[in-house]
């Protein structure tokens, strides 16, 4: 057994302490002591290291990963684990090193997985979603053994996250991040239509009651455009996801996935509930553009940040995206303050009276391959990379929330005003499917949705369409329901 020396118990205690931010004093067992802790838990790593890789030598473990402009943490903090990883090598005298490749994608890049596992050459790591589909393709390992053997280091995840990595009884990944998607609003708008500065920054409270509903909200946006103060009352994102789209159908009592058997599931009453909705605010009332899907992302920014849409259905993470990337016409990056200044966020609000209001998540994950040399090493790095000081550092940074307990107590974490009022949406949060087939089904939504909004048909022509396609498309893999 590779031995640590006395002389560098501190740094361990050092390393242990930064990278894991579990503190040792927050684990849940009270055994062992935390030096004796440290110390088995870094004999445990180094073991790992030189028993897969040897006592000398450089291993590059390849990452890939995706998202908006700031999330490229995903592939940084591997990369920063790695480096602290090495440091830890380095002073027990161990010679090997840990080089790390990454590629950073704006879109999603199955297409490209695919060819890579094609030629052989696919990544050690993925930060992505798509887990039945990664699954059932063989492209992960389930990693329960080694999450099993340094649970110590995963004692802090949030339990509820584990739902989000686990199908068919195993575990595929490791949270990387979790968001929640909230309804902005401009607050400079509401002030030029009489709003006092009590009165706005009550609604989002009023939304979280139900008192203010999205009915509710589409009078006030229909108020200022009729006033000429913004274009558009809502913008909606371009593509298919949970803003607003899955969250309204649960909210009007929608399910997406039978608990019993795993397969999906369509409510028609429900999903015909949302598509009149977005049918009255698309041509009725005249509050979201007919030709909303297929706009481009920058665009919606744009009209957003510049103040030309009064409600925007976006995610945490835009909040630090419009600080990084200059949208705004004559600002460039926004400040902070000014986002303080004129824009508030709260709860997608209860569609209508009696209704709840509600957001979603859909964390990314970190997968380890089935193509890895080191699958033990990539674990590690993943765990590394999802502790507390690198996990703050990618969720202040990205406008993402956090997969570990004892990172709101990390003072990165704790200097974001954002972060701190924002994390009681996770209290009104909902996930998605996890299923193979669910890209089908969310083709056959948007479809509905696109035609629906630019009043190619009717709400009810569009959805029975959506359940004609989700019959020949998914076959038994889909139960209708009224």
């Amino acid at each position: 057994m590779l031995a640590v020396s006395t002389s560098v118990t501190m740094i361990i205690m050092l390393i242990i302490g930064l990278l894991v931010g579990i503190g040792i004093g927050y684990l849940i067992k009270p055994t062992p002591t935390p030096t004796e802790g440290a110390q088995t838990l870094t004999q445990t790593i180094i073991q790992t290291v030189t028993r897969t890789v040897g006592e000398t030598g450089m291993v590059t473990i390849k990452v890939w990963a995706s998202g908006s402009p700031v999330d490229t943490t995903r592939v940084d903090n591997i990369e920063r684990a790695a480096n602290m990883l090495n440091r830890m090598l380095e002073t027990a005298g161990v010679g090997v090193r840990i080089n790390v490749e990454k590629q950073f994608f704006r879109s999603d890049y199955m297409d490209k997985l695919t060819a890579a596992f094609a030629a052989g050459e696919a990544p050690d790591i993925i930060a992505m979603k798509n887990l039945a589909e990664l699954a059932e393709g063989g492209y992960i390992i389930p990693l329960d053994d080694y999450i099993n053997k340094y649970k110590d280091l995963l004692e802090d995840v949030y339990p509820v996250l584990w739902n989000s990595v686990t199908y068919k009884g195993k575990i595929w990944g490791i949270p990387q991040d979790t968001e929640a998607r909230p309804l902005y609003f401009r607050k400079d708008v509401l002030r030029q239509l009489g709003w006092t500065e009590e009165e706005i920054e009550a609604l989002p409270e009023k939304i979280r009651t139900g008192e203010i509903t999205l009915l509710d909200l589409i009078q006030i946006a229909k108020e200022a455009q009729a006033k000429g103060l913004v274009q558009w009352g809502f913008y909606h994102r371009p593509n298919f996801g949970g803003t607003p789209f899955e969250i309204m159908y649960y909210q009007y009592g929608g399910v997406l996935q039978d608990p019993d058997t795993g397969k999906l599931v369509l409510v028609k009453s429900a999903m015909l509930k949302e598509l009149q909705m977005l049918y009255k605010m698309a041509q009725e009332d005249k509050v979201l553009p007919t030709t909303m899907i297929g706009t481009s992302w920058r665009n919606i920014h744009s009209d957003f940040v510049n103040g030309r849409v009064l409600f925007w259905f976006g995610g945490t993470w835009h909040w630090s995206e419009w600080q990084r990337v200059p949208y705004h016409e004559q600002l460039g990056n926004l400040t902070e303050d000014y986002e303080w200044e004129n824009i508030g966020f709260a709860l997608v609000p209860a569609p209508e009276p009696g209704l709840k209001p509600m957001t979603l998540s859909s964390p990314y994950i970190y997968y380890v391959t089935s193509q890895s040399k080191y699958p033990e090493l990539a674990f590690l790095l993943i765990v590394l990379a999802t502790s507390a000081p690198l996990d703050a550092k990618h969720a202040v940074d990205s406008g993402h929330l956090p997969v570990r307990m004892t990172t709101v107590d990390h003072p990165y974490y704790k200097q974001s005003k954002f972060h701190r009022e924002v994390a009681y949406m996770l209290e009104y949060t909902s996930f998605e499917p996890i299923h193979p087939r669910f890209s089908a089904y969310k083709d056959a939504w948007i479809n509905a949705i696109t035609k629906v909004e630019k009043g190619e048909a009717t709400p009810e022509q569009a959805l029975d369409e959506m359940v004609s396609i989700l019959k020949s498309e998914l076959g038994d893999d889909i139960i209708i329901r009224d």
